[in-house]
C-alpha cells in the first residue's frame, strides 16, 4: 500500500471557487480549427502560484484507497504536495521541480530522491513537470496544432504522432473552448485524461475533477482528483526535510 501512496502523489499531480462555467448550446457553424485554439489559449489559466485541497480516490486489481492532499504550485517551478490518511494522520511529502522528484513516506521512514525516469517506472511513459502541471489544471500534455486537428460532434479533435510511436490525442468543447480529455499511447501502455466541472476563478477556468487511466497490458489503474479549494497568487512555503533516520526507498 505504501508504494501507491507514493505512485498517487507523484504521477497524478504526481486543484472551490466562483461559479461553474456554463457551456453554450451547440453551435450550428464551427469556427475555423484557428480560431478554436485561439479561443483555448485565451482559456489558458493565469496563475502565479496555486493553493488548496484535494481528494484522492486510487483504484487497481490490488488495492484501493483515498487520500486528502494539501497541494501548493509555483508556476513552472515548485509542485508540493502533503498526503494525509482520513485526513488526520501526516503520511507523506512530495517536492516536485522541473529538475527533480523527491518524496518521503512517514509509515516506513523512507525517502526517493532523483529524476522523472521513475514516471516511467510506474506509468510506462515518459512525463516532465510541465505536463505534470498541465495535466493538474486543465491544461494540453502536449502542443496542439492545426493541421493535427479536425471538428466532430461538438468537439476539436486533435490526433499527432511523436516520437518513438508515442500517439497523443486530445478533445477541446466546441461550446466552451475547454479541454475534457487527453491521452498518450503507445504500444501496449495507455494513459488517459478526463476533465469535468471546470470553474472560474479571476478569468481563469480550472477542473474541479480529474479522472486519469493508466493502463498498461491488462493492468489498469484508476485515479480521481477532486478539488476542495483553491486559492490564486498567495505567498506559500514549500517545507521539505528528510528526516536523518529515514532510508532510500526501494523501488
Amino acid at each position: 500500500m505504501r508504494k501507491y501512496i507514493s505512485f498517487i502523489l507523484v504521477f497524478t499531480f504526481v486543484l472551490t471557487s466562483c461559479g461553474t462555467k456554463k457551456a453554450a448550446s451547440d453551435l450550428d457553424k464551427p469556427v475555423s480549427e484557428r480560431v478554436a485554439l485561439k479561443n483555448f489559449e485565451k482559456n489558458s489559466p493565469e496563475f502565479e502560484s496555486i493553493s488548496g485541497k484535494m481528494k484522492v480516490s486510487y483504484e487497481s486489481k490490488k488495492d484501493a484507497q483515498s487520500l486528502s492532499i494539501n497541494y501548493r504550485i509555483l508556476k513552472d517551478e515548485k509542485i508540493w504536495l502533503s498526503a494525509k490518511v482520513m485526513g488526520l494522520v501526516s503520511v507523506a511529502k512530495v517536492l516536485i521541480t522541473p529538475e527533480k522528484v523527491q518524496y518521503y513516506e512517514k509509515l516506513d521512514k523512507t525517502y526517493f530522491d532523483g529524476d522523472f525516469r521513475i514516471a516511467k517506472e510506474y506509468l510506462g511513459l515518459e512525463i516532465d513537470f510541465e505536463q505534470i502541471q498541465n495535466l493538474l489544471i486543465g491544461r494540453n500534455l502536449e502542443p496542439l496544432k492545426k493541421k493535427h486537428m479536425y471538428y466532430s460532434e461538438n468537439a476539436y479533435l486533435n490526433i499527432s504522432e511523436l516520437q518513438n510511436f508515442l500517439i497523443f490525442t486530445a478533445k477541446i468543447s466546441a461550446s466552451d473552448f475547454l479541454l475534457t480529455e487527453q491521452g498518450l499511447s503507445q504500444q501496449n501502455r495507455d494513459l488517459k485524461v478526463f476533465y469535468k466541472d471546470y470553474r472560474q476563478d479571476k478569468n481563469s477556468y480550472f477542473p474541479n475533477e480529474i479522472l486519469i487511466l493508466a493502463k498498461e497490458n491488462d493492468d489498469l489503474v484508476k485515479i480521481k482528483l477532486d478539488y476542495k479549494s483553491r486559492s490564486l497568487n498567495q505567498k506559500l512555503s514549500f517545507p521539505y526535510s528528510v528526516p536523518s533516520s529515514y532510508k532510500p526507498a526501494k523501488l
